[in-house]
């Protein structure tokens, strides 16, 4: 089952809200960070199930997918004429230190671990929200996005 836990739902929900909320009401720069979100939390859903993750060391996977997310979102950041990638890519980058501390102290609990590289992806949901939502007004103001 995808979703073993209430806090699975809240979390897919959440992200489908903030998404949904930066489709509707963002332009480009937002439609981006939508996807990198989605993306990013699906592929490690999906390697969360293919390897029965146990959150005891690095977790090879879910390292490559942050990786791979933080650039993206370093790539938007720097391409973005907006505020928001710049939170999102700070708190992606919290999430990412996680796995160095797994690596230098594996010691942490799995707990510990799991709660901590998950937690990140609320504030960066949430500034995606906010950006999406600061940007809606500027917009009608205009006939057209220009960005």
């Amino acid at each position: 089952m995808i979703f073993n836990t209430i806090w699975a739902y809240l979390y897919y929900m959440f992200l489908l809200v903030c998404c949904a909320h930066a489709i509707f009401r963002g332009a480009r720069t937002e439609y981006f960070g939508a996807a990198i979100m989605v993306a990013g939390s699906l592929s490690t859903l999906a390697i969360a199930k293919m390897v029965e993750n146990s959150w005891t060391g690095v977790e090879a996977g879910m390292l490559a997918v942050d990786m791979i997310a933080l650039a993206a979102l370093i790539a938007l950041a720097l391409k973005s004429d907006r505020f928001w990638p710049m939170w999102a890519t700070a708190f992606h980058l919290l999430a990412v230190t996680i796995h160095t501390a797994m690596a230098v102290a594996p010691q942490i609990t799995p707990w510990a671990f799991a709660t901590v590289a998950a937690f990140w992806a609320y504030p960066m949901l949430l500034a995606l929200a906010i950006g999406s939502h600061e940007h809606a007004p500027i917009m009608a103001n205009r006939e057209t996005d220009p960005r």
